[in-house]
């Protein structure tokens, strides 16, 4: 009573099957080259091919064989190493979620921000951002809980990057307890202006409460990995929610 799907990717490597009971098998990507009946289904294709990307699979296949058992073992312990030493040194400063029997990680460390939220209304996107002034794309956002960050440090990042990592997590706390006691105002602090880019820096005019230093080298790190972010914030869901056309007017084409 089960229909198998095979995804085209997501979040994740995206080749693996999905089981779904028969009353969904009408909300299931339709085979492109079939005609599309919305009468019978709900949903037409979402990609040329069918099966997904064939190209993925020898990616992953290639990784295995090229690792080998022991090798495989030795990436998923030094992952899930990097991953409790990160929850280990962050637990004192954030809320760290879904801690097994040992106090331990998995691969993945989750830290909660809806605490941080609660009392200073900086909230997870606004920590996201701030982390771009310390030099770091901020990791998974909301996922698999809103108002979270989900810290997957794999086997190649050295203990010098995850120290400047953890660094980074524990000033941007420490700028929320400055909210929270007032030293700066709910809507104009370093986080919920982040990111700072070189135009402001080099503004004439400087109007926040806290200094242009604190904006864009918030520490030592920052300065020797500096990375100049050329845009401020954008609306992150208005693209999904309305339709863009980015192309030029038929009068350019003329």
């Amino acid at each position: 009573h089960k229909t198998f799907c095979i995804p085209h990717g997501g979040g994740g490597p995206g080749v693996g099957p999905i089981g779904v009971a028969k009353h969904l098998v009408g909300f299931l990507p339709q085979d492109p080259s079939q005609a599309y009946d919305s009468e019978k289904r709900a949903c037409g294709a979402v990609a040329s091919a069918y099966w997904g990307s064939a190209s993925i699979l020898p990616i992953s296949w290639m990784y295995c064989r090229m690792m080998g058992p022991t090798g495989l073992r030795e990436a998923s312990e030094a992952a899930i190493l990097n991953a409790n030493y990160i929850a280990k040194r962050l637990e004192s400063h954030y809320q760290v979620l879904y801690k097994g029997m040992n106090n331990r990680v998995a691969h993945e460390c989750i830290i909660d921000i809806r605490p941080i939220k609660k009392q200073t209304k900086i909230n997870v996107e606004d920590i996201a951002k701030r982390l771009i002034d310390y030099g770091f794309h901020a990791p998974t956002m909301s996922w698999p809980v809103p108002e979270t960050l989900m810290i997957e440090p794999t086997e190649s990042e050295s203990k010098k990057e995850i120290d400047r990592f953890c660094d980074a997590m524990i000033g941007i706390v420490e700028e929320t307890k400055k909210v929270e006691q007032g030293v700066w105002p709910l809507e104009d602090n370093p986080l919920k202006n982040a990111p700072h880019t070189q135009d402001e820096l080099l503004s004439e005019e400087w109007h926040h409460p806290y200094s242009r230093q604190v904006a864009v080298a918030p520490n030592e790190n920052a300065w020797q990995h500096k990375f100049w972010p050329t845009v401020k914030r954008v609306n992150n869901a208005h693209g999904d929610r309305n339709f863009v056309c980015s192309c030029p007017s038929m009068d350019e084409y003329g």
